[in-house]
């Protein structure tokens, strides 16, 4: 649901490039906001690309995992039969094997730059970092106006500036697609959806977590399409050690996201 980009890249740049923005002309701002835009679409493309190239991986392997241990169990109970059971066999079981490797190397091999995410923590004041996404938010994708509600002190959390930045990046980029989706719904005849213009993001301290709530306009969408337009997140969330999840109303037309992280470091 990300729009499209090129391979994972490193997100220190875009870090140096927020703290250089403010000493810029607003022309050169808009610019740079654009291009630290792309580069998170562009990472986002590739987590995406990864949760359904595991997905592939996870459904290819089961009937293949079934089909190598029932040629098991058949060769074992054909005992001294005719040998040219066993070679069918036999073959068989190559056969699921070559199939195996080769899931190994198309699917698995290419999710290897994601599947260890590491995190550069630091010390993060969370509510500037939120409004320097809102800030880039507003730029970039798109009309519609965009809301903060905060709620709680404004606290720092023990965490990586650039993943949190992107997650919460996504998380609005994922909702105002959505929400265009809705409203091109809505007007279609017998479309269900409905239309919205603006996204209010409401982000509560709780409990020593930190709680992200978004509830935007959507069509009724495909669970695998929900999890591969969080994937970004979703990953993000759980390196943190916190976690993000979506629920569907169907009859409202709306998608409840709820991204939560702790503010320090659980053991």
């Amino acid at each position: 649901m990300i729009p499209s980009g090129s391979p994972s890249v490193d997100p220190a740049p875009a870090t140096r490039q927020s703290a250089v923005a403010s000493s810029v002309p607003s022309g050169v701002e808009a610019m740079l906001s654009q291009e630290r835009a792309a580069r998170v679409r562009a990472e986002a493309l590739v987590f995406g690309r990864d949760h359904v190239l595991s997905v592939a991986s996870h459904d290819l392997r089961g009937p293949l995992n079934a089909i190598h241990t029932w040629a098991h169990v058949l060769e074992r109970k054909l005992g001294d039969a005719d040998p040219s059971l066993h070679r069918a066999l036999a073959g068989i079981r190559a056969g699921v094997e070559q199939q195996v490797e080769l899931i190994e190397r198309i699917i698995d091999a290419p999710r290897m730059a994601t599947r260890h995410l590491a995190l550069h923590r630091s010390d993060v004041a969370l509510k500037p970092l939120c409004e320097d996404v809102l800030a880039n938010a507003r730029l970039t994708l798109g009309p519609g106006e965009i809301t903060l509600e905060w709620d709680g002190e404004a606290v720092h959390a023990n965490a990586d500036h650039e993943r949190l930045w992107q997650a919460w990046w996504c998380v609005l980029a994922f909702a105002r697609q959505l929400e265009s989706e809705a409203a091109a719904s809505a007007a279609t005849p017998g479309g269900i959806g409905r239309a919205k213009d603006a996204l209010h993001l409401r982000v509560s301290i709780e409990r020593g977590s930190c709680v992200t709530t978004l509830v935007t306009a959507a069509p009724i969408l495909d669970r695998g399409v929900i999890e591969q337009g969080l994937a970004l997140p979703r990953r993000v969330a759980d390196a943190h050690g916190g976690q993000c999840s979506a629920e569907q109303n169907e009859e409202a037309g709306e998608l409840t996201i709820v991204y939560v992280f702790p503010l320090s470091v659980r053991t």
